[in-house]
């Protein structure tokens, strides 16, 4: 058996998510479709991250297995030549046969983008959340480093029986662009809509809504209510996976 690896973009907006779903259009089910056409057998593929509907990936890595070689030239030729225009292929390889995408991965870094500004910007309504109301910048910075280290994130996350709620934060941090806030945060594993989240929290911190004190507690024991609403999926991109 020959094991790939492929590094892709895309953009989430038209699709479920990357997980297969029966009768929805899915970064897997597009990609397993191409990829059986090409090799002429059942493939199955393996995401680093698998990223909600809307969500996009700037670098998302698969992997999957197969029974026939390719020359990676021409591979690479014939995958592109099937993917629709919402898909990249940046990077095909061959590696060895214990590489998994999701297992092999030492760590994950998502991004968010808020926009934040008075007047929206129609081209860029599908890949950020658009805010109006100002932001206090120092605030977001001290809400992003307090979530460093280990906590518990079971107030942040659409909690799923018998998973374990407790990950360590290794870089947690907003860059300021002018308009644009972008958030950073890089972990082994996240938890489902975790970062939407943690976003939507430090926006109610920023705009006033809540204080960090609150935000504190809602790390240290587990409360009936959330934090605040979840942000909006079109701010989320996988940033990078390292292994």
């Amino acid at each position: 058996m020959y094991n790939w690896k492929l590094t892709i973009s895309y953009i989430g907006k038209n699709f479920y998510g990357f997980q297969k779903q029966p009768n929805k259009r899915t970064v897997q089910g597009v990609l397993e479709k191409i990829l059986r056409e090409i090799f002429q057998e059942d493939i199955k593929i393996f995401g680093a991250g698998r990223t909600d509907t809307g969500v996009h990936a700037i670098k998302q890595v698969v992997s999957f297995k197969s029974s026939k070689n390719w020359d990676l030239y021409k591979l690479k030729g014939a995958i592109d030549a099937l993917l629709p225009d919402d898909i990249v292929l940046r990077n095909i390889e061959r590696v060895d046969e214990m590489f998994h995408a999701r297992y092999s991965a030492k760590s994950k870094t998502y991004i968010y983008i808020i926009y934040n500004s008075k007047c929206p910007s129609l081209f860029l309504k599908d890949f950020v959340w658009w805010i109006k109301y100002p932001l206090d910048r120092e605030i977001l910075s001290i809400s992003a480093n307090l979530l460093i280290g280990k906590h518990d994130f079971i107030n942040f996350c659409i909690n799923e029986e018998n998973k374990n709620t407790i990950i360590e934060i290794e870089n947690s941090y907003w860059k300021f662009y002018d308009k644009f806030l972008i958030f950073y945060i890089s972990a082994s594993h996240f938890l489902r809509k975790m970062i939407r989240f943690l976003i939507g929290g430090m926006v109610e911190l920023g705009c006033g809504k809540k204080n960090l004190n609150d935000w504190i507690t809602y790390f240290e024991k587990k409360l009936d209510k959330r934090f605040a609403p979840c942000a909006p999926p079109q701010g989320l991109y996988l940033f990078d996976v390292k292994y």
